[in-house]
C-alpha cells in the first residue's frame, strides 16, 4: 500500500493500477541492476585479459543475439499464454548471467555468457512490454508510457553512481554476486504472483 500512495505522490494526475506498479518497480530494479554495471563494462573485460576490441566484440554479441533472437521469438512469445512468465525467465536468465561474471575466468566464457544475455533480453524484454502494454489505458498510454521511461532513465542514472563507488570499494565479484542475487528473487517474485495479477 506504501509504494501505491508513493507513486500517487509523485505522479499525481494519473492512478495507477496494481498491476503497472508491481511491473514498474520490477523492471526498474532490473535496469538499476544493469546499469551497475555497463558503464564499466569495458573495465572489466579489460581485468579479465580483454582489450578495448575484445569489450566491443562481446557486447556486440549481445546485442546482436538479442535483437535476432527477439525477431524469431516473436510469433512463438505471441502464442504464449502467460507471457508474464517470459519475463519471469528472462529476470532468472540474467541472474545466471550476473553469476556468470562473478566467477569469468576467460574472454570465451564471457562469449558465452554475452550469448546467454541475449536470449535473457529476448524473452524478457518483449515479455515486459506485452505484459506492461496490456495493463495501460488508450486515455493515458502515453503517460504511463512516458512515466516508466522517465523512470527507467533516473535508475539508469542513479545505478551509474552507485555502480562507480561499490565496483571501486568491493570489486566486481561481490557486485556481481549481487546483482544476481536481484534478478533470481525479481524472477522468483513475478513467477510466484497470481496469474490474475498480470
Amino acid at each position: 500500500m506504501a509504494l501505491k500512495q508513493i507513486f500517487e505522490y509523485v505522479f499525481p494526475q494519473k492512478r495507477f493500477n496494481r498491476a503497472l506498479i508491481i511491473l514498474i518497480t520490477s523492471n526498474t530494479a532490473m535496469v538499476f541492476v544493469i546499469g551497475l554495471l555497463t558503464p564499466f563494462y569495458a573495465v572489466f573485460v579489460q581485468k579479465i585479459g580483454g582489450n578495448i576490441a575484445s569489450a566491443g566484440f562481446s557486447w556486440a554479441v549481445f546485442s546482436i543475439v538479442a535483437g535476432v533472437l527477439t525477431l524469431l521469438f516473436a510469433k512463438w512469445q505471441l502464442k504464449v499464454k502467460e507471457q508474464e512468465l517470459l519475463l519471469a525467465l528472462g529476470y532468472l536468465i540474467r541472474g545466471l548471467v550476473f553469476l556468470s561474471y562473478a566467477f569469468m575466468g576467460s574472454i570465451a566464457q564471457l562469449i558465452f555468457t554475452q550469448v546467454l544475455w541475449g536470449v535473457g533480453a529476448a524473452l524478457g524484454t518483449p515479455a515486459f512490454d506485452a505484459v506492461y502494454s496490456a495493463h495501460t489505458n488508450k486515455e493515458d498510454s502515453i503517460v504511463q508510457w512516458g512515466q516508466w521511461e522517465g523512470i527507467a532513465a533516473i535508475a539508469t542514472g542513479l545505478a551509474a553512481i552507485v555502480g562507480g563507488i561499490l565496483i571501486q570499494e568491493v570489486g566486481y565479484p561481490v557486485v556481481f554476486i549481487g546483482m544476481a542475487v536481484i534478478c533470481f528473487l525479481l524472477g522468483i517474485y513475478i513467477w510466484k504472483l497470481p496469474r490474475e495479477v498480470l
